[in-house]
């Protein structure tokens, strides 16, 4: 059944009351009334469009991988094609962690309850597992350009760094890191994986 324009706005906006729900009071505090009252919604329309907590929480990490992946999707198309191959990585990757604060800190602050979840509820593992696919491609399609004889497993650890960075970057917010910074440590860590010097 097709959505309809305004269903599929109103929808959303319980999706981003979950994000900003989740971000607040962690995974445990999400109920339809509170997802309600966040979005200044009635707890029918929550129950209307995701009939279980767990429908929620799936749908509100299916939102977030959207939306984070079509940031990421904008800076990489932003890449400069006349720099070096591993300084263009380099920016991608530290505008990438610059953007997860700056933009969407709540989004990410979700991300990673969200990831704790599935400790405690595997069947959010799959939805995880789908939008990490995601990124783990373009990250190993740029390890393979700059010439990595272990794509896959250079773009897990370039993934592993990248969320290092985010988390270090939440739990310390008065010294976040600059843009430089970042670019320092994913060019020294390309540079390593490629064997460039």
């Amino acid at each position: 059944m097709k959505r309809q324009p305004r269903g599929e706005e109103r929808r959303r906006e319980v999706l981003e009351a979950t994000l900003r729900v989740l971000a607040r009071e962690g995974p445990r505090a999400v109920t339809h009334r509170a997802v309600a009252a966040e979005a200044g919604t009635s707890l029918r329309a929550t129950t209307y469009y995701f009939d279980s907590r767990e429908t929620l929480l799936r749908e509100a990490l299916m939102h977030y991988a959207s939306t984070s992946m079509e940031r990421f999707a904008r800076i990489v198309a932003e890449l400069d094609p006349k720099k070096a191959p591993v300084d263009a990585a380099a920016d991608m990757l530290a505008a990438t962690v610059l953007s997860d604060l700056e933009e969407d800190r709540a989004g990410l602050v979700a991300e990673i309850e969200l990831a704790l979840e599935i400790a405690r509820d595997p069947a959010l593992e799959a939805t995880y597992a789908a939008w990490e696919r995601g990124l783990l491609d373009v990250l190993e399609a740029h390890a393979r350009a700059l010439g990595s004889a272990h794509p896959k497993r250079d773009a897990r650890i370039v993934l592993a760094t990248l969320r290092g960075l985010e988390i270090e970057a939440l739990v310390r917010p008065s010294k976040r890191p600059t843009k430089a910074e970042l670019r320092g440590v994913f060019a020294t860590l390309l540079r390593a994986l490629s064997g460039v010097g």
